[in-house]
């Protein structure tokens, strides 16, 4: 049973939208989604995390009369919604396994006598016989909440979703939307295809989140330590730390709380009380810091969480612009920081190979993972990569993240150790892997080591790089796909996977970029270990010059809404305490400071060392 257009009630979306949820003005795309749902057509809207997707489908829910059918993947969510929608005076329900049968029967017998707006259900409720209760309702809408799950080249891939096709025919003549935050070209295609939507009105919103800043290292030393240090940055604000297992993060918890900051672990391991309890917190409490796996995120509508850390990384560009959308959703300053490393990626090019799916869809979620590896591990903007990779054009570099920040020609230009790499890799069978490849390139073999591989023409021909820089230039090309580690998991073998892509790198049609010189990788490491030491060396004056300089730097970051390390490392603070600047010309000759640096900061350096004089 449906509802026609002739039911439909006379108050428009925008008087609704003042009238229940207090707002003055539609943003972005929502008025012109929700024109199409009210128009009757079916409808795919790709907006934002935080970007009022719900609305889309809520308001004309309301608006067309009969009930609104909502189709969400997560209990959580679904129950989230829901409450709000009570607190606004929407009549709503959820149907789901949580509920006893007697409130489930209850709720159908609201919907069947038109007291109810909204009813929530999820896709696999609906394959036990639930449609066919709900057909004879008077659904007005459906929505697909989540609709990337539907799509196998999504980041979440759901069967229950494929299922979905069939509410074309359980609901004829009924508006369907499909909503979601991340979909690539190749995943809307597959939504509107895998649900069968009729002549599907698109909308695509910008996937810029202008209020974000992004950042990503790769790993060194202790994660837990370096994660500690990213979330003291953001000290007494909410925060979530994703990280790859379970056990991760019940550590990264025990490591944040022995550093004296509030955190809890989150996984599908957990007791569902306990789990709820702890999602309460988060959402009610400032502060708190959720370490957690995926499983945490959908349910999640809390506007003020100010960062999101990746201890580990996704497995793809969506499903990292997914998480990371997570902070800053009152539109407000935040920061979304990843560590990331070789192991990671062979970690999940191995779930990818061992997994269940079709050839296809492998070879596809093998270059998803790749890209994303690519966009961690390169040097261009961040915010503009992500854009570009959505589809977006005539993207301007975001001028805030921390690519944007490096100072012109940080970058190396590392295509001649590139081309003796992928070469040595050639000419060595593709059958060993990094560890010998470098003691091959570096000429560094043993007595009887190898004395086959050391009469080849690429033995010793990478003498000017250390061990260090080597394993830089392995990792980047790794990252971007012109190398592929093959064979066993624990003991990978080092292969080219795509034989025109080492050819353009060998005519040099194809480049390859570090952020600093492998060269002196092993000089630069030792200094970045040594900066606390370069701190403590410093004279009583200049330690009390440097507190000074990190107060300012702290309320710089905080204004600018940046973390403080995108103004100046510590190692350069103590390098301004120990020669104490006095104009533009002296501070450029700091290392750490370039050009456009110095125009900025030296007036205000230039004060805080005259008034520590």
């Amino acid at each position: 049973m449906s509802v026609t257009n002739s039911e439909i009630v006379s108050e428009t979306p925008l008087s609704l939208l003042k009238r229940v949820y207090g707002y003055d003005a539609f943003r972005g795309l929502q008025a012109d989604v929700i024109d199409d749902v009210m128009a009757g057509r079916d409808t795919l809207a790709v907006l934002p995390t935080g970007g009022g997707k719900s609305l889309c489908y809520q308001i004309p829910a309301i608006l067309r009369g009969g009930v609104g059918l909502v189709v969400s993947p997560l209990i959580a969510l679904m129950a989230d919604q829901v409450d709000a929608l009570k607190a606004l005076g929407v009549r709503a329900e959820r149907l789901d396994s949580s509920m006893a049968p007697e409130d489930k029967q209850a709720a159908l017998e609201a919907a069947r006598r038109g007291e109810m707006d909204m009813l929530y259900v999820s896709p696999e409720a609906l394959g036990t016989g639930l449609a066919g209760v709900l057909t004879r309702l008077g659904v007005s809408v459906i929505a697909i909440d989540e609709a990337h799950c539907v799509s196998q080249w999504g980041h979440d891939f759901r069967p229950d979703y494929r299922a979905l096709s069939r509410l074309k025919q359980l609901f004829p003549g009924v508006p369907r939307i499909a909503v979601t935050a991340t979909a690539d070209e190749r995943t809307r295609d597959d939504i509107l295809h895998e649900l069968d939507l009729t002549s599907p009105q698109v909308h695509v919103a910008s996937f810029d989140r202008p209020n974000l800043t992004l950042g990503a290292e790769p790993k060194a030393g202790k994660r837990a330590d370096r994660v500690a240090s990213l979330v003291k940055a953001h000290s007494g604000e909410s925060g979530i730390v994703y990280a790859a297992t379970r056990d991760a993060t019940e550590t990264l918890a025990e490591s944040l709380e022995r550093a004296g900051l509030s955190a809890l672990a989150y996984h599908a391991g957990l007791d569902p009380e306990v789990r709820a309890e702890r999602q309460r917190r988060f959402l009610l409490e400032d502060g708190i810091v959720m370490c957690a796996t995926v499983a945490f995120g959908m349910g999640v509508d809390k506007p003020d969480v100010r960062f999101v850390i990746h201890a580990d990384p996704p497995k793809t560009l969506e499903a990292y612009w997914q998480e990371v959308g997570r902070a800053g959703r009152d539109g407000k300053p935040a920061e979304a920081f990843a560590l990331f490393g070789p192991a990671d990626m062979r970690r999940s090019i191995s779930w990818t190979v061992e997994s269940d799916a079709a050839e296809e869809v492998k070879r596809v979620q093998l270059t998803k993972t790749r890209q994303l590896f690519a966009f961690l591990n390169g040097t261009e903007c961040r915010r503009g990569a992500v854009r570009r990779y959505f589809g977006e054009e005539n993207v301007a570099p975001c001028g805030e993240c921390d690519n944007c920040q490096r100072e012109p020609g940080e970058g190396f230009d590392a295509t001649r150790f590139a081309q003796m790499a992928v070469s040595a890799v050639i000419r060595c069978g593709q059958r060993i892997g990094r560890g010998r490849l470098i003691i091959h390139l570096t000429g560094s073999a043993r007595d009887g080591f190898d004395e086959d591989l050391a009469q080849l023409s690429t033995y010793g021909i990478g003498t000017d790089l250390s061990k260090q820089g080597w394993n830089a230039v392995f990792d980047e090309l790794l990252f971007s796909g012109l190398l592929a580690e093959t064979g066993d998991a624990m003991r990978p073998v080092l292969a080219v996977p795509d034989q025109e892509a080492a050819r353009a790198l060998f005519k040099g049609d194809r480049e390859v970029w570090l952020r600093t010189d492998p060269s002196q990788r092993k000089t630069t490491r030792k200094r970045s270990g040594m900066a606390a030491a370069a701190v403590h060396d410093l004279s009583e004056r200049d330690q009390s010059l440097f507190e000074a300089l990190r107060n300012w730097r702290l309320e710089t970051a905080k204004a600018k809404g940046v973390p403080p390390y995108v103004i100046f490392h510590d190692r350069t603070l103590a390098a301004i305490a120990a020669e104490r600047p006095a104009s533009g010309d002296e501070l450029r000759n700091i290392s750490g400071v370039g050009e456009k640096k110095a125009g900025r900061y030296a007036d205000d350096i230039a004060r805080i060392v005259a008034e520590a004089a």
